[in-house]
């Protein structure tokens, strides 16, 4: 069964693997951030240990229109911000027994294969998954109503897939597809970001199509916020296309904020090629 379509991207149901890729331009040696180098160190350097995240709504649950000044569903405090925050990802190519193969950040996929994310932090935190329609809009994977029983919430040393049930198909014609992953430990980081995907979600099943448009507005203007705010500055970028330690997955990517400040978000654009 067909869920959503995606540009060349359907998604479709199924436990299945991983996949994804940097983009050319998050990974542009031209552009202003710390060496690539670094990126892994610093990973590893500030791996931490479980903690507590303050409570978020559930896509397939949304709660009453909330005012800005409050965060998502939660007075709980968030976990302080930490140095050298960061997420390392992998693409899979996924067969029928549910087995995911890594897969280098440069593969061209074809018509017919199947993808999905893995994505593991150095802290706990929030992952926000999002892909750029033919449209040019933004629109949620994760969390999304029609993977409702899917989390967002990623700890240390645990890898999460995106997604776990259901997997993507490449589709025709050829091209590429982009995608954002948002990881954050504080949701008033990610409030604007997490209001315009609810409201999108309520909106989209029952609105007429301009309304819809209005809906995508909202998403793109938050994600862009993002991507100015967490999304370059300080960000360091690596791949490492052979293993460098036991269990590392090939072709891993890791995205850090190589500062020695501590940050709450980061935010990076990767590219599926088919």
């Amino acid at each position: 069964m067909r869920i959503q379509h995606l540009a060349a991207i359907v998604l479709l149901p199924l436990s299945l693997g991983i996949a994804q890729q940097p983009s050319q331009k998050k990974n542009d040696s031209t552009a202003k951030k710390p060496a690539t180098a670094e990126a892994r160190e610093l990973f590893y350097l500030a791996v931490a240990g479980r903690e507590k995240l303050p409570q978020v709504a559930r896509a397939s649950a949304p709660k009453p229109s909330q005012p800005t000044s409050t965060p998502p569903a939660s007075q709980e405090p968030a976990p302080p911000p930490a140095v050298h925050l960061g997420i390392r990802y992998n693409l899979l190519l996924v067969d029928n027994q549910n087995r995911g193969t890594a897969v280098d950040s440069d593969h061209v996929f074809k018509k017919g294969d199947r993808v999905a994310l893995e994505v593991e932090s150095n802290h706990s935190g929030y992952l926000y998954v999002l892909a750029r329609q033919s449209s040019g809009n933004w629109q949620a994977l994760l969390p999304s109503p029609e993977m409702s029983d899917e989390s967002n919430i990623v700890d240390p040393g645990k890898r999460l897939r995106v997604p776990n049930n259901y997997y993507f198909e490449i589709q025709d014609p050829p091209g590429s597809e982009h995608l954002v992953l948002v990881f954050s430990r504080d949701p008033q980081d990610f409030y604007e970001l997490y209001q315009s995907i609810r409201n999108q979600q309520k909106e989209q099943p029952r609105a007429p199509a301009g309304n819809v448009q209005l809906a995508d507005a909202r998403v793109n203007s938050a994600v862009q916020k993002m991507e100015e705010r967490f999304g370059t500055r300080d960000i360091a970028i690596r791949k490492v296309s052979e293993p460098m330690k036991s269990g590392e997955p090939a072709g891993s990517v890791y995205v850090v904020n190589a500062s020695n400040l501590p940050s709450s978000s980061i935010v990076t654009e990767l590219e599926i090629r088919h």
